[in-house]
């Protein structure tokens, strides 16, 4: 194998364990919300992107299909922590909004991540954080290319 070949290898190894290393950091992190991580996902978001952002923009952040989000999104709002409003002149979409209770449960959360990420990435220099946040943006475009490539294939 080249030294290229391995530096490949070695990268796309890399991102499952690392992914359920965050994944079980974040999961401890914000376990001081008392709210599981599938619910404190879409608080997060809506307080990161703003009120009002569509249903389907939070599924694609998450990563999950938007049919996929509908029960968590049920549960939030039984708990009063946030509620859909349709957006005006699109029946089928719903916007997010953060209720009182979900804001301020979404504040306590950043400052556990925010804390979090500064545990984690300390001693990572800010430029070797940028290269690497290109590196995996660029991989992410080519795979999500190459996926749809593979798609119109078979079209």
């Amino acid at each position: 194998m080249s030294l290229r070949a391995n530096s490949q290898y070695a990268f796309t190894s890399a991102l499952q364990p690392t992914k359920q290393a965050w994944q079980q950091a974040a999961t401890s992190a914000l376990a001081v919300s008392g709210l599981s991580v599938s619910l404190a996902s879409p608080l997060l978001l809506v307080s990161l992107l703003g009120d009002g952002v569509s249903q389907r923009e939070i599924a694609e952040k998450i990563g999950v299909h938007p049919g996929a989000l509908v029960r968590t999104l049920d549960k939030a709002e039984q708990s009063e922590l946030l509620e859909r409003r349709s957006i005006p002149g699109n029946r089928r979409a719903q916007g997010i909004y953060l209720l009182p209770k979900g804001r301020q449960l979404a504040v306590k959360m950043e400052g556990a991540m925010e804390a979090l990420r500064t545990r984690l990435l300390k001693g990572i220099p800010k430029d070797e954080l940028d290269i690497a946040i290109r590196s995996l943006r660029t991989f992410e475009e080519n795979a999500r290319g190459f996926v749809d490539e593979e798609r119109n294939k078979f079209k």
